[in-house]
């Protein structure tokens, strides 16, 4: 008869057989959790998270990087929150992390991927290791109270077992309050921004050998009108390298309008008497050949101009003297000879509205 192993627990003795193994700490690895009413909690070994050789591009090297020397350096645990719209890299950056975890610091993985009884006592049983919960909000649900409570007291740092807990977050208004500005409970928060046109050009030449450069400087336009990420860069790139021109591919991809009534601009007017005025309304920056109108009430000054008459530039697009029209949009009655609007102005540039920042 095969030799059996005894297995004390709570009171309870288990036999397993021969194969049966223990370790003081978890095997380097990437595991996931799995859960039965019946037998309760166990890891499971799965494929590693690694970055696959891919070009990084950004400052999400230089991101790991400190997030390592902090754990390091750290005497209790590090929580660390990658926030952003879908396609912005973060889970890119979380395969970077685990892999300079597992390889550099012999840090296991554990991939937290769905809501079960007791998970974060659980969680609290397991060694030193780097808890990865990817899309926190999507799995733990901030309508329920316990969802994301559970966590509080674990993401604290108070436990006698060191670990770094790091959380992907699309939408930052489903997590809980009790998480962010909270450096006790979570040291960093990343937030991720679109690529820059500098950035798009970049990746562009560096996924599609020899491409053109009429190519990337259409592709680099584009970016300044629509918000691409790097999903719809990585896309862009494999019809690309298939040989598809980008403006007869670009209708079929799955990047289409999020603001079908225009994008919101500010027009800023530089007026040739000396100083400046600025307003925003919505514009269709792919619509070339129709007169558009902004109108601002404040001011009293109308803008009229077509988009193929503007220059793209670094601040947006550049409508040169001569490439717009401005009017005084006041009733007759609420003008007089000494209060005249000249409407003489040097230059328009048409920035797209900055998204708002969290950061300072």
């Amino acid at each position: 008869m095969p030799a059996s192993t005894i297995v004390s627990s709570g009171g309870e003795f288990r036999l397993y057989g021969d194969s049966v193994q223990t370790f003081a700490d978890l095997p380097v690895a990437t595991y996931t959790i799995s859960f039965s009413p019946m037998d309760g909690y166990s890891l499971r070994q799965t494929e590693p998270l690694a970055s696959a050789e891919e070009t990084v591009h950004g400052n999400h090297v230089s991101r790991v990087q400190r997030i390592v020397t902090g754990y390091l350096a750290m005497d209790r645990s590090l929580g660390v929150i990658l926030s952003g719209d879908k396609g912005m890299g973060k889970s890119l950056m979380l395969r970077l992390l685990a892999e300079r975890m597992r390889e550099k610091h012999h840090l296991p993985t554990v991939l937290v991927q769905h809501n079960t009884p007791g998970l974060a006592a659980f969680l609290d049983q397991l060694g030193e290791v780097l808890v990865v919960f990817d899309e926190f909000e999507k799995i733990f649900s901030n309508e329920d109270d316990e969802s994301q409570n559970q966590f509080l007291s674990l993401f604290d740092g108070l436990s006698t077992t060191k670990r770094l807990y790091v959380l992907s977050v699309n939408e930052l208004d489903r997590v809980n309050d009790y998480m962010l500005n909270r450096p006790g409970r979570f040291h960093y928060h990343m937030r991720f921004a679109y690529p820059d046109p500098d950035t798009v050009a970049t990746y562009l030449r560096d996924q599609v050998p020899g491409v053109a450069e009429t190519q990337v400087a259409e592709i680099v336009d584009f970016s300044r009108k629509y918000d691409i990420n790097f999903d719809h860069l990585r896309a862009i790139a494999f019809e690309l390298r298939l040989g598809e021109p980008f403006g007869e591919v670009i209708g079929d991809l799955n990047i289409k309008r999020s603001e079908p009534s225009g994008s919101l601009i500010e027009a800023h007017i530089t007026w040739t008497e000396g100083g400046a005025d600025v307003f925003s309304g919505r514009v269709d920056l792919f619509n070339s050949e129709r007169v558009q109108t902004l109108n601002d009430w404040g001011t009293g000054t109308g803008l009229q101009f077509r988009m193929r008459d503007a220059v793209p530039s670094v601040d947006g697009y550049l409508l040169p003297g001569g490439a717009f029209t401005l009017i005084d949009l006041r009733d007759e009655d609420d003008r007089s000879p000494d209060d005249e609007k000249d409407l003489r102005a040097d230059a328009v540039t048409l920035r797209r509205r900055p998204k708002d920042s969290i950061d300072f």
